[in-house]
């Protein structure tokens, strides 16, 4: 399948909800695989211990094709793939949510459940750090000191992601430059440097760039 760009959460964050007296604990974390996924749900799952439900929904790779989701003991079709839903709708993969509930003894009913999973994972996602991880090209730019700042503009307005500066007799940028500006961004460094900058690339694989 052909891989595309997406979402993901840049680091383990929660948030909590209240609905009807029921305490919703959204755990947003991100994952490597499949496994690394089943490895913290066990965590959160033993974390939260005394509670209710611990239900989840993952997409473990990066075409969306490996995803899971789990119920806990809900009613059928009314924690986790819901949970899944919003994962899938708004793009965000390589992704964990664990929505952890104690129950404040009022029913729900299948619709409110349903409402309050996703509405959880939601607002979870709303105030979460993501990130875009795009195809790009690491690579690495040695130009002169006198055209370094030129570089620097030009490289930042083809929106790559700067990752370091070597400072030695000449200036050496490493940088995750997206696939398809990689061309045109090479292209303009030939230019402005007259065809002096050296450009190598080290990588081509996602990277990921601020939203």
């Amino acid at each position: 399948m052909l891989k595309s760009d997406y979402l993901t959460v840049a680091q383990t964050c929660e948030n909590t909800v209240v609905v009807n007296k029921s305490r919703f604990i959204t755990t947003l974390a991100p994952i490597t695989s499949y496994d690394d996924a089943i490895t913290k749900i066990k965590e959160i799952s033993k974390r939260y211990s005394d509670a209710t439900h611990n239900c989840y929904a993952f997409i473990s790779n990066e075409t969306a094709t490996e995803q899971r989701f789990s119920d806990d003991g809900e009613p059928q079709g009314t924690a986790g793939a819901p949970m899944l839903e919003v994962l899938k709708k708004r793009k965000v993969y390589m992704t964990l949510a664990v929505v952890t509930r104690y129950f404040g003894g009022v029913k729900l009913g299948a619709n409110g459940l349903v409402s309050a999973y996703s509405s959880s994972v939601s607002e979870a996602l709303d105030v979460a750090k993501t990130v875009e991880m795009k195809q790009a090209k690491v690579v690495d730019i040695t130009v002169s000191y006198g055209i370094y700042k030129k570089i620097q503009e030009v490289c930042l307005k083809f929106q790559a992601q700067l990752q370091s500066v070597d400072y030695g007799n000449d200036v050496k940028i490493t940088a995750a430059v997206p696939q398809q500006n990689f061309e045109e961004l090479a292209a303009k460094i030939v230019d402005i440097s007259s065809d002096k900058a050296q450009i190598y690339i080290l990588k081509s694989n996602y990277c990921a760039f601020d939203v």
